[in-house]
């Protein structure tokens, strides 16, 4: 009975945060996150969280910079999945783009806790890239 109510929970912090985060609006700024994956690849993908330190209480900004050869990556298809470290359930959410090279989800997290990012970057040209972050609500 335990597993079973564990479960439920898992599913429910999972739609929490799909319907939680919109794709609404952009804020800027912010410090980047630690980053792990491919650095060999041939995008330069730089996270970045506005504001910089995440709170439960408000809204936030996850952010992404998409370069390849140095110039912003534009047309590009991103999906950011996102997950709580230690949960097998994950939320795939489209980025949205402002502006030439950022990628970008807005919303609120309900839970406090450290969490992924993987950020899934298909270009107009076919390139495929994906690239793993770490960040945390407090």
């Amino acid at each position: 009975m335990n597993r079973v109510n564990r479960r439920i929970s898992l599913a429910a912090v999972a739609v929490m945060l799909l319907v939680t985060l919109s794709l609404s609006g952009c804020s800027s700024g912010g410090n980047s996150a630690s980053a792990a994956g491919n650095s060999d690849g041939t995008l330069d993908i730089r996270f970045t969280t506005a504001p910089e330190k995440l709170s439960a209480a408000g809204t936030s900004s996850l952010n992404l910079e998409i370069k390849a050869k140095a110039k912003p990556v534009v047309g590009a298809s991103v999906i950011f999945e996102i997950w709580p470290k230690g949960e097998e359930q994950h939320a795939q959410l489209n980025a949205k783009s402002v502006e030439d090279g950022l990628y970008f989800i807005k919303g609120e997290f309900s839970q406090v806790g450290d969490y992924y990012l993987l950020a899934h970057v298909t270009t107009a040209e076919g390139v495929h890239e994906m690239k793993t972050f770490e960040f945390s609500i407090q």
